[in-house]
């Protein structure tokens, strides 16, 4: 096997997205431990790699979405400069399908689905919608050089003091509307629960007035409202020290992934089959039980039903929602 210097992963979508990459982090530091790596990922997102301290993991640059012209080209200039030997883009649209052939590197390794991938040194298919999770698809890009062995997701962030003991995690929100089980679901949920069982509730500061309406419904429960008060990792840290995270299909569920923490993952308007699910060794999922014709409504979570009902979220069995809290507790 050649050795490799220097390789650039491009993956500016969202968090849980940025997550799912330290597979990758994990394959080469594993398998080509003598590999310099860098990453470009979405401004805001960078924070999270302060876990991965392998000295592999040379450098972690950030994309403005907000500013995405100037931000583009102040990355050409200073990516251009690195002279890489690989870059592997796995976000699959025109802008970094662009900077990646622009920036002077010897190979480019890409998606199928960008746009550009005809200017790819080789490009790979992105099969979707058939089970096959996001890992494997992205490990994909790496077979030709390390072969397909897929690592888990992995971080390691530093013990950030708990808020409880012997307390579970939920996290009520998501960027997308029709991902997020409905309210009143997890105040249904929470009200099956002993009445001496903490509850963590976690989320970023624009999803708090979730967690608020949850606080306020359950005052009869030990509650302790974390939402946005942490910073990326050490919420990760906190999910890390729970036995047990229940999340939407979103971010914090791919955080306890990559610690390895016990989830059960509530998929609205998205199905597992799109290749998102839970990764800890100890998972569950729970979804609608009845089959409906309009879920999925597409690949990613809408801002609202399309047709008004929300079957797919207000459907949701609360009693199986008990069933994975009761098999949590089985398992200590």
């Amino acid at each position: 096997m050649n050795p490799v210097s220097k390789v650039l992963i491009i993956q500016t979508a969202f968090l849980g997205d940025a997550v799912l990459i330290t597979s990758l982090l994990e394959k080469i530091r594993i398998e080509s431990p003598e590999t310099a790596i860098h990453l470009l990922v979405r401004k805001g997102n960078e924070s999270i790699f302060q876990a991965y301290t392998h000295p592999c993991l040379e450098r972690v640059w950030s994309y403005d979405k907000s500013n995405k012209r100037a931000s583009w080209l102040d990355l050409h200039t200073n990516l251009k400069k690195e002279s890489f030997d690989k870059v592997f883009v796995v976000q699959r649209f025109f802008g970094m399908g662009l900077l990646s052939l622009m920036i002077g590197a010897k190979q480019v390794m890409g998606f199928a689905k960008n746009p550009l991938s005809w200017f790819f040194t080789k490009s790979y298919p992105h099969p979707f919608g058939n089970g096959i999770h996001e890992v494997e698809r992205n490990t994909a890009l790496l077979s030709d050089w390390l072969g397909e062995k897929v690592h888990k997701p992995f971080l390691n962030p530093s013990k950030a003091p708990a808020p409880a003991t012997n307390y579970i995690c939920i996290s009520p929100g998501s960027v997308w509307e029709t991902k997020r089980l409905p309210i009143q679901k997890w105040i249904d949920f929470i009200h099956l629960l002993p009445r001496d069982q903490a509850i963590v509730l976690m989320g970023s500061p624009n999803e708090k007035h979730l967690s608020d309406e949850i606080e306020q419904a359950c005052q009869g429960w030990p509650i302790y409202n974390e939402t946005g008060k942490h910073a990326i990792l050490a919420s990760t840290s906190i999910f890390a020290q729970s036995k047990g995270n229940f999340v939407n299909d979103s971010g914090p569920m791919h955080l306890s992934s990559a610690v390895n923490v016990p989830t059960v993952a509530l998929f609205c308007s998205t199905i597992p089959d799109f290749g998102f699910g839970p990764l800890a060794d100890h998972s569950q999922i729970i979804e609608v039980s009845e089959k409906l014709d309009c879920r999925p409504c597409g690949d990613h979570g809408k801002k609202n039903c399309p047709l008004g009902h929300y079957a797919c979220g207000n459907h949701i069995s609360t009693q199986k929602m008990l069933m994975a809290y009761e098999a949590l507790e089985a398992s200590k």
